[in-house]
C-alpha cells in the first residue's frame, strides 16, 4: 500500500493534467448523494420491470440503482385480477413483468381492447441506436474526468459503466425466459380474457395460450449462479458510486447529476417513439374518433390495441352528426356475446349485478348484445362461421379494424378468423332513431 501511495504522489509531482485548474473549481458544493440513489425509485422500477426494449434509452444510465441489484422490478403487485372467459378460470395471481407492463398501457376505462399476433418487424438496424446513444452521452464523462485528473471521477465514471451493463445482463435474462414462455406456433388457441387493473381500469385481451402462460407462470432465469453473481457487481458498483461521488470535484457531480436525472426521464417518460409504437386515428369506417396502437411485445409477437368507446349522438351542428364516447363496461360485456355459461361465470365473480335488483341494467346489455352480435353481421362483408369442436367463436362485434397491411385478426381455437367491423356498427337506438340504444353502465 506504501509503494502504491508513494507512486501516487510521484505521478501527481511530475504529470499535469491538461485541465487541471477545472478540478479545483468549487464555487458551491452539492450532496449529490441522495439525488442518485433515492430518486426516481419508483418510476424506475415501473419502467424496467415491464421488460420493453426501448430503442433509443436502453444502454442509458439510470438513478436508483438499487431497485436493479435488489430484484426489486420483478416483484409480484397486488389489485390485478384476470377473468379467463373461455375457460370459466380466475387468478388474481399476475406475474410482475406483465402487470407492470399493463400499467405502462394508456388505455380507456373499460372498451381497450388488446389482440396479440405474430411480430414480423425487422428491427436490426434499430438495436443499434441505443449503445450509440449511451456512448456518446457517458464517454465525455470518463474523458473530463482524465483531462481534470479527478481520479474520484474516474472511478465514479466506471462505476456507472458497470451498472449499465449489469442491467442490460439481468434484463436480457428475464426476457428470455419470458420469451421462451411465450412461444407458440403461431395464432391459435386464443383465449379471451378481462383483466382489471389496480386502478380499476378494465381491458378486454385476445392472447394464444402461450402468451396467455407468461401471464400466471411461475418461471426461474436459467444459470441462476451468473444472474447473482451479475447482482452481486451491480450492487459493488453501487456501493463505489455511493463512496466516492462525494469526493469528485463539482463537474464531475453536475454531470453526473445531469446525466442520471435526464436519462432517467426520458428513460421513464414512456415516448411513443422510444418504446416503437405506430399510432393511428380515425380509422377508416369509424363514425367516432377511434385510435389504433401497434405495440412491441418481443421478437415473436406484437399487441394491437384498439380504444372504441360505444357512440351517442349529441346533435347536429353545422350540418354533421357529432357524436359523443361513452366508456363503459357494460358495452365492453356486450361486444363479447358471451353465452350462458360465461354470463353465469360473471355473475359469480359480482362482475354481473343481481338480477332481481338490476332488471333495467340487464334488460339494456340484452339489448345491446343483441345488436351488436345481429345487426352488425349483417354489415360484415365476411359472415362469422360456427367453429367445427362446438366451442363459440369470438363475436363479430369483439372484432375490431384490422391493421394496415395485416390479415383478419384471430379466432379462438377452432373458430374461423374473425371479420371487421365496418360503417356505423357501434351505433345504437333510441326512441326517436329505432337504431340507437342509450348505453348506460
Amino acid at each position: 500500500m506504501q509503494s502504491m501511495s508513494s507512486l501516487g504522489e510521484l505521478f501527481k509531482r511530475h504529470v499535469t493534467m491538461p485541465l487541471e485548474n477545472v478540478r479545483d473549481w468549487k464555487p458551491f458544493q452539492i450532496d449529490a448523494l441522495g439525488l442518485v440513489t433515492l430518486l426516481g425509485a419508483d418510476e424506475v422500477n415501473q419502467s424496467v420491470g415491464t421488460l420493453q426494449h426501448r430503442r433509443f434509452t436502453e444502454y442509458l444510465p439510470l438513478l436508483a440503482a438499487f431497485v436493479i441489484a435488489g430484484d426489486r422490478f420483478v416483484t409480484e403487485q397486488p389489485g390485478f385480477v384476470l377473468y379467463n372467459l373461455t375457460d370459466g378460470i380466475t387468478s388474481t395471481e399476475l406475474k410482475g413483468w406483465f402487470t407492470r407492463w399493463l400499467m405502462s398501457q394508456r388505455v380507456n376505462n373499460a372498451t381497450t381492447v388488446l389482440t396479440w399476433r405474430t411480430n414480423d418487424d425487422d428491427k436490426t438496424w434499430k438495436d443499434s441506436v441505443a449503445p450509440f446513444l449511451s456512448f456518446i452521452l457517458v464517454m465525455p464523462l470518463l474523458v473530463i474526468t482524465v483531462l481534470v485528473g479527478d481520479w474520484y471521477g474516474v472511478g465514479n465514471a466506471v462505476a456507472i459503466i458497470i451498472s449499465i451493463v449489469t442491467r442490460v445482463y439481468l434484463l436480457s435474462h428475464r426476457r428470455k425466459v419470458r420469451d421462451l414462455d411465450a412461444k407458440g406456433k403461431g395464432v391459435v388457441d386464443v383465449k379471451e380474457l378481462c383483466v382489471i387493473r389496480s386502478d380499476g381500469k378494465m381491458v378486454t385481451c385476445k392472447a394464444p395460450q402461450s402468451v396467455l402462460n407468461t401471464f400466471v407462470k411461475n418461471s426461474k432465469v436459467k444459470h441462476e449462479k451468473a444472474y447473482h453473481f451479475a447482482r452481486w457487481v451491480c450492487w459493488l458498483a453501487l456501493g463505489v458510486h455511493m463512496c466516492i461521488l462525494g469526493m469528485c470535484s463539482l463537474i464531475t457531480q453536475i454531470y453526473t447529476v445531469l446525466l442520471l436525472v435526464l436519462s432517467t426521464w426520458w428513460f421513464t417518460s414512456d415516448f411513443p417513439w422510444d418504446m416503437g409504437r405506430q399510432v393511428t386515428t380515425n380509422l377508416e369506417g369509424s363514425e367516432f374518433e377511434e385510435t389504433e396502437i401497434s405495440i412491441p411485445f418481443n421478437g415473436d409477437w406484437s399487441v394491437k390495441q384498439i380504444d372504441h368507446p360505444t357512440k351517442e349522438e349529441t346533435g347536429i351542428k353545422d350540418g354533421k352528426v357529432e357524436w359523443k364516447a361513452i366508456d363503459k363496461r357494460q358495452y365492453a360485456w356486450a361486444r363479447l356475446n358471451l353465452d350462458d355459461g360465461a354470463e353465469e361465470a360473471m355473475k359469480a365473480w359480482n362482475l354481473f349485478p343481481i338480477e332481481s335488483k338490476s332488471e333495467n341494467w340487464l334488460k339494456v346489455y340484452k339489448d345491446l348484445k343483441k345488436k351488436l352480435s345481429g345487426d352488425d353481421e349483417k354489415r360484415l362483408a365476411t359472415p362469422t362461421t360456427e367453429a367445427t369442436d362446438g366451442s363459440r367463436p369470438i363475436s363479430a362485434a369483439l372484432s375490431t379494424v384490422p391493421f394496415k397491411g395485416a390479415g383478419q385478426p384471430p379466432a379462438t381455437s377452432g373458430a374461423s378468423p374473425t371479420p371487421t367491423l365496418t360503417g356505423d356498427a357501434s351505433r345504437t337506438s333510441s326512441p326517436d332513431n329505432p337504431e340507437r340504444i342509450p348505453a348506460v353502465d
